[in-house]
């Protein structure tokens, strides 16, 4: 196999598996919000305040985002709000949807907390927990240097706040459904473009071109996508447990219905 195609396989296996664990993840973060507040407004608040540095990156992003691209922003709120289908709006950001907008800034504005959150993740992972050491641990399979590694992570300063911001971070980082409005017509409009750029016999070098930073591009986003999936597996862990415990002491469970539907959280 190509090696040069193993960033693009690597994101296409690990996106859709970080989805299912957020969508897991939100859905028992709120059943816990809710064992511990007893009634359902509270839960909301103690559900937002958990993921609130994430939040507050996600609104940032597209904000930012409008205002370099020259989009008119209005109103901006970190504050969570039910909607009247019952779902849950942890934060929002208006821009204003003129007729210059265009499929291609909107997407733009939309996808933008995924490129911070990204850059975020690759920050902490690199700089903080120093992941390239434990990584050619792993690749060593030499056990010694592995618990060295090891070590190195969980002895960082403050190991325990950064664990927390990598977690919300991670679960606040997607897209919501509203942010992915533009990306129909922006992939319609890319698709067109590259049936002309066939037909015209120009295709060669503009794909030569995004050939030699694509598989970066999409390295980056994996190895921030599987750190993501790291992190959310050892929280998952920490949660079943106290979702666990509170069920015993409270003497209730939560209820989360046969699909298992997080709480319409939007960003």
């Amino acid at each position: 196999m190509n090696e040069s195609l193993m960033p693009f396989i690597w994101v296409a296996l690990t996106l859709p598996i970080l989805l299912l664990m957020q969508r897991w993840i939100h859905t028992h973060l709120h059943g816990i919000a809710l064992l511990l507040m007893g009634k359902p407004d509270r839960a909301v608040i103690l559900y937002a305040i958990i993921l609130f540095p994430g939040v507050v990156l996600h609104e940032l992003s597209h904000w930012l985002t409008a205002t370099l691209l020259g989009v008119r922003t209005g109103s901006f709120s970190l504050l969570p709000r039910r909607q009247a289908d019952g779902s849950v709006q942890l934060g929002y950001v208006e821009y204003y949807k003129s007729s210059s907008l265009g499929a291609f800034r909107e997407s733009l504005i939309g996808g933008a907390p995924l490129v911070t959150g990204t850059a975020v993740i690759l920050l902490i992972g690199f700089r903080i927990f120093g992941v390239t050491n434990l990584s050619t641990a792993i690749q060593s399979g030499d056990v010694d240097t592995l618990v060295t590694a090891l070590s190195q992570v969980f002895g960082v300063p403050d190991f325990l706040v950064w664990l927390y911001l990598l977690f919300a971070v991670s679960n606040a980082m997607m897209p919501s459904r509203s942010d992915r409005r533009a990306w129909p017509a922006l992939i319609l409009t890319l698709a067109i473009i590259a049936v002309v750029m066939v037909v015209l016999d120009i295709e060669a070098v503009i794909f030569a071109g995004v050939a030699n930073w694509a598989p970066t591009v999409f390295g980056y986003l994996g190895s921030a996508l599987s750190m993501a999936i790291a992190v959310d597996v050892l929280f998952m862990i920490v949660l079943s447990l106290i979702e666990g415990l509170l069920s015993r002491i409270k003497g209730v469970n939560v209820v989360y219905g046969n699909a298992e539907v997080p709480p319409g959280t939007s960003l």
